[in-house]
């Protein structure tokens, strides 16, 4: 088939969907840039103006999902409308109910995995080498949270548009269960790191301004067994994040307060 998509064609709407926010609205939500991601493969699928035009305005319709992973729907959308093309389907809307189904499963998995997991765990990595060895902690940071980011943007271009209606099979927010509970763990791990570097930071600043025997010098590590033992009574208990927080706010005052009175 002449028309089947080239290599610099999947690289081309690669580049374009990492600009899919650039045209975010309340009607379409990431309509536009979908639409916007699509021309390569419209244009080389459909030679004369009218057709590319009808294509185009069929990918302009509302869409949403997490941004990272919009390339699965891009690459199996892209393999759908050749198939269409070479088979002379009749009707479009497969393709249309194919991406309203994609909407809730991208979003649920992108979600869990990049805001609740990858991108804190970055930042609390980010932020404890930042609190020991400087600047070198923002080019990990970049590294830390862009190499899974751009993987996930490449390998579901390409595995959408290998396996176009069978990608829904591998998106199950089941299935990356796993992974979420990995980045659960690294979560916490990282979090106690810059617990650590926190408490070093304020201990070595304070260290040159009072004398380490007075009881202010002792806040930064009560701080943090306090904190320590707050989580672990939170987990142990199940008790709700908001409660938790509130705690290690009121934790934190009452021991400030302890030590400026001694």
């Amino acid at each position: 088939m002449k028309s089947r998509l080239r290599t610099f064609d999947l690289w081309n709407m690669f580049w374009r969907c990492l600009f899919i926010q650039g045209s975010w609205n309340h009607k379409s939500m990431l309509g536009l840039g979908f639409g916007f991601s699509a021309i390569p493969f419209i244009k080389r699928l459909f030679k004369t103006q009218k057709q590319r035009e009808e294509c185009l305005r069929r990918h302009l319709d509302f869409f949403n999902s997490h941004p990272y992973y919009a390339s699965w729907c891009l690459g199996a959308v892209a393999k759908l409308e050749e198939e269409a093309k070479r088979k002379k389907w009749d009707d479009s809307r497969p393709i249309e109910i194919f991406k309203e189904r994609l909407i809730g499963p991208l979003g649920a998995i992108g979600d869990r995995l990049f805001w609740d997991g990858i991108k804190p765990a970055a930042a609390g990595a980010g932020i404890a080498l930042a609190l020991t060895a400087g600047w070198i902690a923002i080019p990990v940071f970049l590294l830390l949270y862009n190499i899974p980011h751009l993987a996930v943007r490449i390998y579901g271009l390409r595995e959408g548009y290998r396996q176009g209606f069978d990608i829904v099979s591998g998106l199950s927010v089941r299935r990356y269960q796993r992974w979420f509970d990995v980045m659960m763990m690294a979560g916490g791990v990282i979090a106690g790191l810059v617990l650590a570097a926190a408490v070093r930071w304020s201990w070595l600043q304070g260290a040159g301004r009072m004398d380490p025997l007075h009881a202010e010098s002792f806040v930064p590590p009560a701080l943090f067994a306090g904190a320590l033992l707050l989580t672990w009574v939170a987990l142990h208990f199940r008790i709700s994040r908001h409660w938790t927080i509130a705690g290690a706010v009121l934790l934190g005052i009452i021991i400030s307060l302890a030590a400026a009175a001694l």
